[in-house]
């Protein structure tokens, strides 16, 4: 089956060091403060602080969160992206509950659910990927693109393996 053409997140938990950059940058893009209860992405710590990883909506091909909402709430952007419409949406956290990573977090303003909209109209860097500019752990990435850059990744761990 092939890759539609389309970006999607990809995640390197190898250099994520939970900074939180991309939870800080997200909050402040979407309400204008630096709360990590406002971003619509979280990082997760796991094994003792070992690894972290940064949790959002992966937008799903066949996203269960929309077909399992009971007011359909949760709709698929142009952009790709899955999100929720929060006037429609009654907070009943069915989505959070099908969703395999639990990505949609509650607004603290509306107590209705979101996810990460791919910050709709911000162009072809996203604010998140922008901030983790140091650790480069977040990429934004044309799906066609996924095996060629697993592929050169790891023959260049591997070769960097050999070199003792």
């Amino acid at each position: 089956m092939p890759i539609k053409n389309e970006n999607i997140f990809i995640v390197d938990v190898e250099k994520c060091d939970g900074c939180g950059e991309c939870v800080n940058v997200c909050s402040r893009e979407h309400f204008k403060v630096e709360s990590a209860k406002h971003s619509r992405i979280r990082v997760e710590t796991f094994q003792d602080g070992n690894f972290c990883v940064p949790i959002f909506c992966q937008a799903c091909d066949d996203a269960l969160c929309i077909k399992v909402c009971p007011v359909n709430a949760r709709v698929k952007l142009a952009n790709g992206a899955v999100v929720t419409d929060e006037d429609t949406c009654i907070a009943c956290r069915t989505c959070v509950y099908v969703c395999p990573i639990g990505a949609p977090v509650e607004n603290p303003d509306s107590g209705k659910l979101m996810t990460c909209d791919r910050c709709v109209d911000d162009g072809d860097i996203l604010p998140c990927v922008q901030a983790c500019h140091k650790q480069q752990a977040l990429k934004f990435i044309d799906a066609g693109d996924i095996q060629r850059t697993t592929v050169r990744e790891s023959a260049s761990k591997i070769r960097r393996g050999f070199k003792r």
